[in-house]
């Protein structure tokens, strides 16, 4: 049961972090996928610097909301655009 507002605050915390990890994984873009997973990673840093760990906060921010997502942004960058390979393959059949 809920009884102090603060519950009520990581309560909302802990389902925003949920959503946005549904997110992350049912999305068909990748880049906005990878957002979504900062974003979720992010309600979780907060989740847990408001239960009084804020070593654990900000390793994770630092860790999985920014290093991770900048490698997984670049990873995604170098990949060759889905139109272009398609227009190629149009090229060479016609």
């Amino acid at each position: 049961m809920i009884t102090e507002p603060i519950e009520f605050v990581q309560l909302l915390i802990l389902i925003l972090a949920i959503v946005f990890m549904g997110i992350a994984i049912e999305y068909r873009r990748l880049v906005y996928s990878v957002i979504s997973f900062a974003l979720g990673n992010s309600w979780v840093s907060i989740t847990f610097f408001i239960l009084g760990a804020p070593l654990v906060a900000v390793f994770n921010f630092g860790v999985f909301s920014i290093a991770v997502v900048i490698i997984l942004l670049a990873t995604i960058n170098m990949e060759a655009p889905e139109d272009e390979e398609m227009n190629t393959e149009e090229a060479v059949v016609q």
